[in-house]
């Protein structure tokens, strides 16, 4: 399995995707101790940078993803070392952690100090891979096991199946590698240390950033790479702020886009409006900096220290040539509010996690990988197959899966689609169960107490994940099923199916801008009935399909065994 298809999917999805279901009464403490852990995790890390690097003679430049600004780039010699082992390109896609500093002049191009490179490949892929979110993710092909840590909550994937644990405690002794203590409901404990250093497996065009083991209770060692990685629950501002300083007669809005660009606009009441344009990254005592380096089309060297407060940027002062200049009154700006929702609008970080088994997609609109199947996309990548057989069908797959669905001439642009096996969750989702509640409010049902269980997956291609929820309805003929389409990290019941139960496969032909639905037929051994999108929703009931599709083709969306979740 290329190293392309492991992304060390969670380090660590950090602060905002916790979920607010009601806890057992006495599990209070624990919360605490795991909200404890992630913030330790999260100052373990530095912010992360992903896009192209070119080298031009002694120097190296750092164009971020879906950006035209190239920032100059400071790394070791290490770094360099990889690099010719990998045939010295001309460029090169990488992700790493590190920080920003001005330029050394007004109006020179910013400065990425690197810190951590957490991988590196001759492949276009990781600008296209943003939509994979997780924090830190681990594993390996010999023997196949996969890590994704996703905000307190981890997913160990083996050819055994899928383990759920904890984060119990973070450690970093001075000199030693990064140790994780991990726990599951069953009292099993785990470690992962994480040694910096560029790892590889195979030969494959890709260099990941730490060396990583795992040690099982039971006394098994895995060995394996890893790398840092985005996450959905991790903490990160509002993409919109505005205010109005009064000082300046002008309305103030802010941009701050999630490869760290920045954009500052004032609005004079009498006067030409003023336009600023820089970068912003988070600092690790909850404060922001903005740095800028034009104004108007102008070089300048300009900087704004905010603190952070949820919804809330406020500065005291802005740096002018490193000179402190003091606003006559505090600049505070406010997080624009979407207008569908009510919610703050912050962007990725927006979207409601899981912290399940199953990573969320990104907004709709981000750019989906094409034929990437990592198991940053699907935890639950295979079980109940052989090592040997699942790494052969993941890998046959990633070729079927680079193409386009095939799809009507009315259907809009869909993303790529990519096969595998996605498990329910074991997790609530607070945005899938006010959904929920929504629904069987406007049917006159009782809400609390009804049990589901669900997968999240990107159904119609736009990039956002959509959920399928099995609602624990059941009879003879089977259950029923709720179709929620996903928007901005809300969900709206869009579909209503029936009548069959057991698992549900997504196959990559799609009518009407929606994939295909099949499941299998109970009356006939080898048939599947199908469910095709008629531009208003998926049938209620599914029909006869005569076609038998390669079931390495289809993305299998797996419920089974008794782990209902309940609504509270």
């Amino acid at each position: 399995m290329p190293l392309s298809r492991f992304v060390l999917s969670g380090l660590l999805l950090a602060l905002a995707g916790c979920s607010n279901s009601s806890a057992p009464s006495g599990t209070t403490p624990k919360a605490a101790v795991s909200t404890d852990m992630q913030t330790k995790l999260q100052k373990e890390l530095s912010p992360l940078f992903t896009g192209t690097i070119q080298r031009q003679g002694e120097q190296a430049l750092f164009t971020p993803c879906g950006s035209k600004q190239q920032w100059q780039l400071l790394v070791d010699d290490n770094f360099w070392q990889q690099w010719q082992q990998l045939g010295s390109p001309q460029s090169l896609q990488a992700s790493l952690s590190g920080h920003l500093a001005a330029g050394d002049s007004r109006g020179a191009p910013f400065r990425l100090e690197a810190d951590q490179v957490s991988h590196i490949t001759t492949e276009k892929t990781l600008c296209q891979n943003t939509n994979e979110n997780y924090l830190l993710k681990a594993g390996s092909d010999q023997p196949f096991w996969s890590l994704v840590l996703d905000g307190q909550q981890a997913s160990l994937t083996t050819p055994n199946g899928v383990d759920s644990y904890q984060l119990d405690e973070v450690s970093h002794p001075a000199e030693q590698p990064l140790q994780l203590a991990l726990r599951n409901t069953n009292g099993k404990k785990a470690t992962l240390s994480l040694q910096p250093g560029y790892c590889k497996e195979g030969a494959n065009p890709h260099w990941l950033g730490y060396s990583v083991t795992l040690q099982l209770d039971d006394g098994q060692t895995l060995s394996g790479c890893g790398e840092q990685g985005q996450s959905l629950t991790q903490q990160q501002p509002a993409h919109d702020w505005s205010g109005h300083d009064e000082a300046q007669k002008a309305d103030v809005s802010l941009t701050l886009e999630s490869n760290y660009q920045a954009k500052l606009v004032y609005t004079r009441e009498v006067g030409p409006e003023v336009t600023y344009d820089g970068v912003w990254q988070p600092q690790k005592d909850q404060t922001i900096r903005v740095m800028f380096n034009q104004r108007m089309g102008m070089d300048t060297n300009e900087s704004i220290p905010f603190h952070w407060n949820s919804d809330t940027l406020s500065a005291d002062y802005r740096e002018l040539d490193a000179g402190k200049a003091y606003f006559d009154k505090p600049l505070v700006l406010k997080a624009k509010i979407s207008g569908d929702t009510g919610a703050i609008a912050t962007g990725a970080a927006n979207l409601a996690s899981s912290n399940g088994t199953v990573v969320v997609a990104p907004p709709a609109t981000s750019e989906t990988p094409a034929g990437e199947n990592s198991f940053a996309q699907n935890e639950t990548v295979i079980t109940g197959a052989s090592a040997a057989n699942a790494t052969s069908a993941a890998v046959s797959t990633n070729t079927a899966s680079a193409q386009p669905p095939a799809t009507n001439s009315t259907s809009p642009a869909m993303a790529s689609f990519s096969a595998g096996m996605l498990q329910a969750s074991t997790q609530p989702d607070t945005a899938i169960e006010q959904a929920l509640r929504n629904f069987l409010q406007s049917s006159g049902s009782q809400a609390t107490g009804t049990q589901y269980r669900y997968v999240k997956a990107d159904l119609n291609g736009d990039g956002a994940v959509d959920a399928l929820v099995q609602m624990n309805w059941c009879d003879k003929s089977g259950c029923v099923w709720l179709v929620l389409q996903g928007k901005d990290g809300q969900f709206q019941q869009v579909g209503r199916l029936e009548g069959f139960s057991g698992g549900v496969m997504v196959a990559p032909s799609a009518h009407n801008g929606w994939y295909d639905l099949l499941v299998a037929s109970t009356e006939q051994t080898n048939t599947f009935l199908t469910l095709e999108h008629d531009g208003n929703s998926y049938p209620t009931r599914p029909v006869a399909n005569n076609q038998q599709p390669d079931p390495n083709s289809l993305l299998e969306l797996r419920f089974a065994g008794d782990n209902w979740l309940t609504l509270p």
